[in-house]
């Protein structure tokens, strides 16, 4: 399967987190389509990590009554391909009141690859809203690779820490 296919399916499949994948979003029957309402904090971030020849870069925080959507850059500047099972290592955001925030991901297609030499850019949902009295937020992932001419298998254990939730008055969330 070619590099670019895999790319393409790996993205489709962070957008559906925000489609019909996602449980936020169903309708029930008989009932009108839903309101879509716009998160009621957008912060814009500019962090960075950089570890085993990957780049994960954090550029907005959005945070709604019912999720928190984190965007994210993921360049894999490896010679494999990097995967991430939401299944066996999920993607989670914790926070600094020891609540964890798992990501709402399509059940049939749990499996994230990022061949090499290519960015993933997608939005990353997670089930839940930040509690108002939230600080900062922790994000965590683990990605694994088979090194080329082998079948062993290597991983890098990802934490942004202390990502600051801004507390002005016009985006605090309310209860």
């Amino acid at each position: 399967m070619s590099h670019r296919l895999i790319a393409a399916i790996a993205f489709l499949s962070l957008a559906c987190v925000g489609c019909d994948s996602n449980p936020l979003a169903k309708q029930l029957p008989g009932s009108s389509p839903a309101a879509t309402q716009s998160p009621t904090v957008t912060q814009s971030y500019d962090l960075q990590l950089n570890q085993s020849e990957i780049v994960v870069r954090l550029t907005e925080v959005a945070l709604a009554e019912d999720s928190t959507t984190l965007t994210l850059s993921i360049t894999n500047g490896r010679r494999e391909v990097i995967e991430i099972d939401t299944e066996k290592n999920p993607i989670v955001i914790s926070d600094d009141k020891y609540n964890k925030y798992n990501l709402a991901i399509p059940p049939d297609n749990p499996l994230i690859q990022i061949p090499s030499g290519t960015t993933l850019n997608g939005k990353f949902v997670f089930i839940g809203r930040l509690l108002p009295e939230v600080n900062t937020i922790r994000l965590r992932t683990l990605m694994q690779w088979t090194r080329a001419n082998s079948s062993s298998r290597e991983a890098t254990l990802f934490n942004m820490y202390n990502i600051e939730i801004s507390k002005t008055p016009d985006n605090v969330p309310t209860n």
